[in-house]
């Protein structure tokens, strides 16, 4: 964020009342968030291929590690031989096979 940005944005909170907004406020403690506590990993990735998961991420609105999180969960069902096929995953992998994203 710019500087002339951040002071602008330190102005408006500065000069505002937001006492109505902490009223209506709700604690999220994060147990209802989180089945499961997340932990954290890192890979290193070509850049390339990095831009190319970006650019599928992107296209299906979603963040890029969400993305890549589902995709490992995905590899990790398909091992399972007898699991059943969706349509709509039929349709999402002929679409990106049919129609790469650049």
């Amino acid at each position: 964020m710019s500087k002339t940005k951040s002071g602008a944005l330190r102005e408006i909170f500065d000069s505002s009342d937001l006492s109505d907004s902490n009223e209506q406020a709700e604690v999220d403690d994060g147990a209802a968030s989180a089945d499961e506590v997340m932990v954290s990993t890192s890979i290193r990735l070509p850049r390339s291929l990095m831009e190319r998961v970006r650019a599928h991420a992107a296209e299906a609105g979603v963040p890029t590690t969400s993305l890549i999180r589902q995709w490992v969960l995905d590899r990790i069902e398909a091992r399972d031989e007898d699991k059943v096929v969706s349509v709509d995953d039929l349709r999402r992998f002929i679409a990106e096979r049919s129609h790469p994203v650049r």
